[in-house]
Order: C-alpha cells, then structure tokens, then sequence
C-alpha cells in the first residue's frame, strides 16, 4: 500500500509525499488498511481544531472510495491517497523482463 500526500512548502507551494505503508499477504488486507488509515486521517482532519474557528470557512471533508484505493479530499483537493499497488507485477509469457 502506498500514502501519497501533500506537504506545504514555506512558500506556500505544495509538493507530492509518497510513503510505503506496508506488504499484505492479501489484496482484501491491503484494502481494508487502506481504507482504516483514510477513516482515520479522516477523523482527524474532522477533529482538528482549525474547522471551529468562526473565522475560518468550514470545509467538506470526504472520502471517495477509488478503484485503486482511497482518496482523502478536503473541499476539490486530494490531500491523501492510500492505494493499493501490486510491487511485483505479473510476467507475461514471451515479452521481454527489462
């Protein structure tokens, strides 16, 4: 599984963080974590102090549920994905292995 997410430069820019997450002996295993790490970066996210503030404009948090895993988006932005990615693909009979 892997966590691509967002990391905010002093500058304001943001740039792409990928993290491996873990080998699973099955795709259900890696799946059902992915899921459980976006419900609970959801939680978190939901129960940070910065949504209370009456200055700040309250922003949708939500998890859409992907072929390839889960994304976490607060408002149009992803901000996190837990994906599922096979690190050993399948070798075709015939072709070439690299």
């Amino acid at each position: 599984m892997l966590r691509f997410g967002l990391q905010r430069a002093a500058d304001g820019t943001c740039t792409q963080n990928v993290q491996q997450c873990g080998v699973f002996s099955s795709v259900e295993s890696a799946f059902s974590t992915a899921r459980l790490e976006a419900l609970r970066e959801w939680q978190e996210a939901c129960n940070s102090g910065a949504l209370d503030s009456p200055a700040t404009k309250i922003r949708k948090i939500e998890i859409k549920d992907t072929e390839w895993g889960y994304d976490l988006k607060q408002g149009h932005l992803t901000v996190a994905r837990f994906w599922v990615h096979d690190g050993k693909p399948e070798e075709i009979p015939g072709l070439p292995t690299g």
